[in-house]
This record gives structure tokens, sequence and C-alpha cells, in this order.
């Protein structure tokens, strides 16, 4: 069925604003996809979307709970013979009926708020002008349904790991940091997401599948609002539903040892649904081997996302290779690497797994699930409340050091105003540099907010210097500069200025610092020691330059 956006893409500026009314929202008014934009995101956020479905009248939550028992879509002639037409008005006549307000009917009612949409959809072989719930509103008040599958796994031969990996939700403090790279127009290097040991497509397409950015990757204002305000514990668990059921994100492109070419589509829904299954019926506190799961569903359900068990259409290639894995004897590294990744990466992120090994460094050897995750699997909110309780360093005037767990929202300012340096798994170090302070004032911001927010949730006192630092920006700007250069001396003053005389020299000169020393740019420094040569002047040239 469509989604949020596309349903809300049907409709026009003043429709979209009826909508924001109702869902308490303000939204842009620039044109219909940015208005979009933030609907979507107050649309997505599941707290949200409860609280308005508890206030729907009670003739209207009879025609919402038939049309999700019906799973979320019905003929609209039989929709609308229940409970009701939809008048077909245009923004002149919406202004002098208000049917937003005054809905002739509980039909009427569901559409003002865009919880459903109306398209021509195939319903046996036929198209039907269908009436639906968008996609991922279906997905939040319908949490996926996982029977437990019951397979054979051995428990891991050490059941006291020596080198183990806990969840937590450092997840959200990595995205907290691209968020404000994103709002200011910066692209992390790849260094930092491997750091991270997250592929920046993850994090990028988690952000867009919980409404945190638009379709363009900007954030979203009023959804980071929701994002800062919310515990970690509960966030997470609304971004493990989201991801369980997103087809915006494909771990199978994520992997970094293959390199998938052509126009073929796999479904990213069956890999993730097969382990969530397959961990719902496993003890808690045992530390389980990753080895015997894998080969336990190579050997029961292998063709869990090739349905048709097709292994050669597919173009797969070994990275950095011309070998093309086709066939069920390339099932480890296709399929084995694809539940592998899972398994340890978002599995683990998202607070379901802690993880296991035999090294310090290396592959994992062996899970076990976290006290949380048999209420995550069946789509519970996490009910412990995870303190952001963290702290910053000033590491000097111009460098912060922000661990993980420290408020976000703090983060994310400190991010607009610095640039992210340099990150390891628990902290991520800030640098504050003209570039950085020019792009924050050329959207807005005053560094004295900055001041004001450090001082705010900081447990140590401002570094003086910062604070000097801060009322000379205002005040002045940039007020110095390093540049590159080579120094060129001369010996007399009548040998530099037969130099800066002749007209060649002048694309040379950086700058004449006084009668005998002149600034030649780095680059030209071969060409100013030829062009002195034909004037007659041998130059020694100091070793290493």
């Amino acid at each position: 069925m469509p989604g949020i956006r596309a349903t809300l893409a049907n409709h026009d500026l003043d429709f979209l604003n009826r909508t924001a009314r109702l869902w308490k929202v303000e939204i842009s008014q620039r044109d219909v996809q940015s208005a979009s934009d933030d609907l979507f995101a107050c649309m997505t956020n599941r707290e949200h979307l409860l609280t308005v479905l508890e206030q729907l009248p009670q003739a209207v939550r009879l025609a919402w709970q038939d049309l999700v028992s019906k799973g979320g879509k019905m003929p609209w002639a039989v929709f609308s013979r229940k409970f009701g037409d939809i008048r077909d008005f245009g923004p002149a006549s919406r202004e002098r009926e208000n049917p937003d307000q005054n809905p002739i009917s509980a039909s009427e009612s569901l559409w003002y708020s865009g919880l459903i949409g109306k398209a021509f959809l195939k319903i046996s072989s036929d198209l039907v002008e269908t009436v639906y719930i968008p996609d991922e509103i279906l997905a939040a008040i319908s949490a996926p349904k996982i029977e437990p599958r019951l397979v054979s796994i051995r428990p891991a031969v050490s059941q006291n790991p020596r080198f183990i990996q806990l969840a937590g939700t450092s997840l959200l403090d990595h995205l907290t940091d691209l968020l404000a790279a994103l709002r200011m127009s910066r692209t992390l290097p790849d260094s930092i997401f491997s750091v991270w040991k997250m592929p920046r497509s993850f994090l990028a397409g988690l952000l867009f599948a919980c409404g945190l950015t638009d379709h363009n990757g900007r954030p979203i204002p009023e959804s980071l609002k929701r994002f800062f305000q919310q515990d970690r514990g509960k966030i997470l668990s609304s971004f493990y539903c989201t991801w369980l059921t997103s087809k915006e994100i494909n771990e199978l492109h994520m992997l970094p040892e293959l390199v998938c070419e052509g126009a073929w589509e796999n479904d990213p829904l069956p890999a993730r649904r097969l382990l969530v299954e397959i961990l719902s019926g496993l003890g808690q506190r045992t530390w389980w081997s990753i080895s015997s799961l894998l080969s336990t569903i190579k050997e029961q359900t292998p063709d869990f996302q090739r349905s048709a068990g097709d292994y050669d259409s597919w173009f797969i290639r070994q990275a950095g290779t011309e070998n093309y894995l086709r066939g069920f004897n390339h099932w480890d590294e296709v399929e084995g690497r694809l539940l592998y990744f899972v398994l340890t990466g978002p599995l683990h992120w998202l607070g379901i797994l802690n993880l296991a090994r035999k090294e310090a460094e290396g592959k994992f050897t062996a899970f076990q699930l976290t006290e949380t995750a048999h209420n995550l699997m069946a789509g519970k909110v996490n009910q412990l409340t995870i303190e952001e309780s963290r702290v910053l360093e000033f590491k000097s005037s111009t460098e912060i050091i922000i661990p993980n767990g420290t408020f976000r929202e703090l983060r994310y300012q400190v991010g607009r105003f610095y640039e992210l340096s340099s990150v390891t798994a628990d902290e991520s170090s800030y640098l504050l540099t003209p570039a950085s302070l020019e792009k924050a004032t050329a959207q807005g911001l005053n560094i004295g907010q900055l001041v004001q927010l450090l001082e705010n949730h900081s447990s140590k006192p401002i570094p003086a210097p910062l604070k000097r630092l801060a009322q000379r920006w205002q005040e002045h700007g940039l007020e110095a500069q390093f540049t590159t250069g080579v120094l060129l001396r001369f010996v007399s003053e009548e040998a530099c200025a037969l130099f800066t005389r002749e007209s060649r020299a002048a694309r040379l000169i950086a700058e004449v610092l006084n009668s005998r020393t002149i600034l030649i740019h780095r680059e030209s420094r071969e060409t100013a020691q030829r062009l002195l040569a034909e004037l007659g002047i041998l130059a020694q040239v100091e070793p290493g330059l």
C-alpha cells in the first residue's frame, strides 16, 4: 500500500495545513514537498500517532478499527457505504465549509486527519478504488506479530566469554553527530563511520525511515524536537520497530565484501524476520553459538530471501575481484554474511543482542539476548529510563570532548558551531574553527547562544579563553589567518627591487613583506627560481623545501 509521503503528495498546501492542525504541528508553508516532510515527521512518531487515535470520536474510531481489522485496506465502495462519503472540495470550498472541523461522516474525518488515503489498487486481478491506511501508520499500530521459531541451536562452548561487547545506546549519539553534520551541510569522512563500525548508509537510511530527515537528507526541525525530548530507551525501541519493517534500509547492499550489480531487487525484511523469530524462541541468559545459528538456517531455511530458490539471477560480485557469486555453493558468502551482519550489526546496535568473541578483535562467535530483548521483539516499549547524565569536557578554548550518553540536544547544538574532528567508540571530539563559526553565523546562529547553552549544561566553569574568543568573534569576526607560502629573502634591496619590477613576477608574489623579503606562492617556488636565474640572480633553496 502507498506510504505517508505518497498519500500526502496527492493533496494541496491548504489540505495539508488542515491535517497539520489536527495533529497540532507547525509545517512549512514553502511548498507541498516541505510541508509533507514536516507532517511525515510528526505522523511517524508512534506516541504522537497513538495520542491522535485516542482522541478520535467514537463513530470515527469504529470506522478506523474496522479498516484496521481488514488489513488496512478495503474497496472504497464498501467503506463509504458503511461510514459515509467524502466531499470533493478545492481550497475555496474548504475555506467556506471547513470540512476538517465539520465533517459529514467518519470517512471525511479520517480523510482530513491524514489517517487514510484513496488509490486504485489491484485486488485479485482488477484495479479497484481502495481506501487504505498508509504503510508507516499501519506498521506503527500493528506491532509485528512474531511467532517464535523453535530450532535447535548449540550454546557457545564458553558461557563465560572473556571479550564481551554489551548492547548500548551509542547509536543515538552517532545519529546525533550525523544530524548536526547534515544540518550544516558537512560530509563526515568515511574514517568516522569506520571507527563507529556502522555503515553511513545504515545511519542515513534509519534517519529517513524514522522521519528525522527528508528525501534530500536534510534534518526536519519539528521531528528533531521530539527526538531530543524522548527517553533513550523508548526511542531506541521505536527505532527497532521502524527498522524491522523498513525497506528504506537494505543490509545486503551494505556488506563491504560484496558488490551488487544490475537492476534486480531484494527484499530486506525476510532476513530480519527470520532472525527475530529464531531469537524469540531462545533463552535470555545463555550465550549462543553464531556458527551453529547460521548452520541451522542453512540446513533448514536456506532460501529465506530467495523464495524461488534461484541462486543465479542476482549479480553479486566479490569485492575487489571479478568473481560472481552464483549458485547455492556461495550461500555462506552471501546469505551467511548477510545474516552475520544483521545479527552483529542492527540487532546489536538496537539493543537486542550482546556479543562475544575469543579475541579482543576479530569476528564475533557468540550472542546473548539482553534483558529487554523479548519485550522489544514483542513490540513493547522499553520502560527502562536511561539518563543522559554524562558531561562534556573542555580540552582547550577550541576543542570539546563529548562522551556517549551526553544530553543529545547539547551534542547537536555543539555540532552546529564546531566541526567533528575525530571519534572513538565512546566519545566525539569537536573543534571550533573560523569555517565552522562562519557556517553557524550564516544560519543565523549566535556564538553567545552556544556559551549560554554550555553554561547551562556543564558541571565545570567554561574556560575563560573560550568566553574571550566568543566575545571577540561577535565584535570583530575573523581577525587572523594562517597562510602557507615560501619566504624569498634578498641580500640587498637592489636585488629585491629588480625582481619585483619584473612583470612576470607579479603573479608569483603573494605579498611584499619589506624591502628585502617577499612571500611567494608555495606552488610558484620553482618558477620564481627560474625567473631569478634569468635576471642573473642565483638563489639558494633550503633543504627539504
